[in-house]
């Protein structure tokens, strides 16, 4: 079983540390054969968003420029600031994190000379965030903040112009290891001895699975609420929400004994709470794709979980908060740096992740993440995990193309639904309407094959196409095609290429 990530999302596992990987959770055949419920959902304020770290120094002067102008393009609608594992040792009044002075995580720490200032202090981070009339969501510091601090973010943002925050998590996956957790050492799990990214120190290696997992869980439950109850104080309308733990059928998110914290967690905090947040990443190799690795077939399929994933936790949500809402914070295809952003498979995934996501039901999905220094030049080519390459000019990497192409259906307060094609299969289809344009998204997950389509839909007249595919890429494989057609030429059959996008727009 596995425990323990480290600060750049590492996974350990055993006794030793000994770097231990998850298998990809097999998809099921019916997932990969059945459509999703052709179900419409109003889309929230914020569907289409990007995490961004404090420390990503990227987003601030002329490479944030650039950013700035990209992301409007690609009508990404909200940012998730934190930076994952940052969160649980950032304070937002001193805009210092303290990952240099780990494992001391006392709050003297962050006037220490090994605190850094980080260059994306929240002020700048919010005129950012405003200038692309985007939501923000912060997870503030749980792991070694205090219930006063969080509090007084919250009172910053609802009294200084242009700070406003529409979603706030206590701390980040406070379920695992891999964060600070300075509450474990009192009551009531009393735990001493914790340290962040230490296999042996951690409660499911130091008392066993279960009651490990019940020490994590006790823990976070006795002291969230402080943290709630503080936030609430200082603004009644405050949206917060906490961490939800995904068990052994997402491959690269799955967290031992899921349930236990789960069903500890949520009932405590009801009271206050206005959503769960997941993170999905179905996968938690790195490097290339192939050989050992996924293909990138499999990757692609990976997208039909979404939709039995989403059903099954709104299920198990249902039973114990069943007004709490459900966002996905971080997703990726894993949560360690690979090739992919470099391909044309880039792309697609995150086109079908954020647009599965949001279909089923989910109020936002944030990528994982902006950048993260994997390419420091201008052209993708290393393991990234990032949108954006990291030279001083930056550059989009195909996941930034998947999300440009679906921004056409991601419109704050748009009808979104599945379709249903003659090929559900291999094509993930959906449906937008907003302010009475419509827009359709066919993504062919078949590496290998074109597939000529046929489905029903609201388009009507002349359309604008958009169109990306992997055959006859450019060197950097984000080359898309405009085209136009008419509604009526697409309800006689549509060939969509093999390993493509196709986006149809109305006006």
């Amino acid at each position: 079983m596995i425990f323990l990530r480290g600060r750049r999302r590492m996974l350990f596992a055993g006794a030793g540390g000994a770097l231990a990987l998850l298998a990809a959770v097999t998809v099921p055949a019916s997932a990969q054969t059945t459509a999703p419920a052709a179900v419409g959902v109003k889309l929230a304020g914020g569907p289409l968003g990007m995490n961004i770290a404090p420390w990503d120094a990227l987003y601030t002067g002329s490479s944030g420029a650039i950013i700035q102008g990209l992301m409007k393009k690609a009508g990404i609608n909200q940012i998730r600031y934190g930076g994952g594992v940052t969160a649980d040792y950032f304070n937002f009044k001193t805009n210092t994190d303290i990952g240099r002075c780990l494992p001391n995580s006392a709050p003297a720490e962050y006037s220490a000379k090994c605190a850094v200032h980080d260059a994306l202090y929240f002020g700048l981070f919010s005129k950012n965030a405003r200038a692309l009339h985007a939501q923000s969501f912060v997870t503030v510091n749980y792991g070694s903040g205090t219930p006063a601090l969080a509090a007084a973010w919250v009172k910053q943002s609802k009294t200084k112009a242009g700070q406003q925050v529409g979603l706030w998590e206590i701390g980040n996956e406070n379920y695992g290891c891999w964060e600070v957790n300075n509450e474990l050492a009192t009551a009531p799990a009393d735990f001493k001895g914790y340290k962040e990214g230490v296999n042996a120190d951690c409660p499911m290696n130091v008392q066993g699975l279960d009651a490990g997992m019940t020490t994590m869980a006790t823990s976070y439950a006795a002291h969230a609420p402080r943290f709630m109850a503080a936030m609430k104080a200082v603004s009644s309308s405050a949206q917060l929400g906490v961490p939800w733990a995904f068990g052994a059928n997402v491959g690269g998110a799955s967290v031992g004994d899921n349930t236990e914290w789960n069903n500890t967690v949520i009932p405590a905090v009801r009271k206050y709470l206005s959503f769960v947040d997941v993170h999905w990443y179905p996968f938690n190799f790195g490097g290339n794709m192939g050989g050992k690795n996924p293909t990138a077939q499999a990757v692609l399929k990976s997208l039909f979980q979404i939709a039995p994933v989403y059903k099954q936790t709104r299920a198990q949500l249902n039973a114990l908060a069943p007004a709490a809402k459900m966002v996905v914070g971080e997703t990726g295809v894993t949560y360690l740096p690979t090739t992919i952003p470099c391909t044309p498979v880039g792309a697609l995934f995150a086109a079908g992740d954020a647009l599965s996501w949001l279909a089923a039901g989910a109020e936002s999905v944030d990528w994982w993440q902006l950048n993260s220094y994997g390419n420091i030049g201008s052209k993708c080519s290393k393991p990234d995990e990032g949108m954006f390459t990291s030279a001083a000019k930056p550059v989009p990497q195909t996941p930034y193309i998947g999300y440009l192409l679906v921004s056409a259906l991601t419109k704050p307060g748009a009808q979104l639904r599945t379709l249903s094609t003659s090929n559900n299969a291999n094509v993930l289809a959906f449906q937008s309407v907003s302010n009475g344009k419509v827009a359709v998204a066919l993504i062919n997950t078949n590496t290998k094959s074109g597939i000529h389509l046929k489905f029903a839909s609201s388009l009507h007249g002349k359309l604008k196409t958009l169109s990306y595919k992997a055959a006859g890429q450019n060197s950097s494989n984000t080359r898309t095609v405009a085209g136009v057609t008419t509604a009526t030429a697409v309800a006689k059959g549509l060939t969509v290429p093999a390993e493509s996008i196709v986006v149809l727009t109305t006006g």
